[in-house]
């Protein structure tokens, strides 16, 4: 038999389906099909009359906790516990305040990616830029990194100072023999 609860209303329902104080309720539920699996009276039918009557009291103390626990007599909460159930009508309040909290989160990414593309601006408009300058052939052959943007858009991001560097027109015909430096820091930006 199970303990008594101490305001003597019957067997503690958590002793009696054998769950910790903390049980969802689905381990509640589980619990409650193993045990009336094991009492249910017509798993006793060939028993003896004794054990009958006490297969169908220990029946009657599952039924009574189950009921008592499933009314949410102490079960911990389950993110399933706040989502009704088909028989139940759904609160208004509940379903104004998702909208709210979702027109609230999508204004917040709004201001988030508006500010972020201002900071992207901003950080674009404070590198310099120049127009590349022609530098003599220093004597040795190397590719430096930005041809493929340079062929694209005929300007070029000097990797020291990070400046945006114009290249002016004819700049492919004359590679062979002049290296590009960048006007703000010297550096050569492109050569081959």
């Amino acid at each position: 038999m199970a303990k008594r609860r101490p305001d003597s209303e019957g067997p503690d329902p958590f002793a009696v389906l054998g769950v910790s104080r903390l049980a969802t309720l689905e381990e509640v539920t589980a619990a409650y099909r193993a045990k009336a699996q094991a009492y249910h009276p017509d798993r006793h039918g060939e028993s003896p009359p004794a054990v009958r009557r006490q297969a169908e009291q220990r029946m009657r103390e599952v039924n009574e906790a189950f009921v008592t626990l499933k009314k949410g007599a102490g079960l911990a909460s389950t993110p399933a516990d706040t989502i009704p159930s088909w028989g139940e009508a759904p609160d208004p309040n509940a379903a104004v305040e998702a909208h709210r909290r979702a027109m609230r989160a999508s204004r917040q990414h709004t201001a988030q990616a508006r500010a972020a593309q201002a900071s992207r601006t901003q950080a674009a408009r404070s590198i310099p830029s120049g127009l590349a300058k022609p530098a003599p052939k220093a004597g040795r052959e190397r590719m430096v990194f930005g041809l493929a943007q340079a062929l694209i858009t005929n300007e070029l991001t000097c990797r020291t100072c990070k400046s945006v560097q114009q290249l002016p027109g004819g700049w492919q015909d004359r590679l062979r023999d002049t290296d590009w430096a960048c006007s703000a820091c010297g550096r050569i930006i492109l050569s081959r």
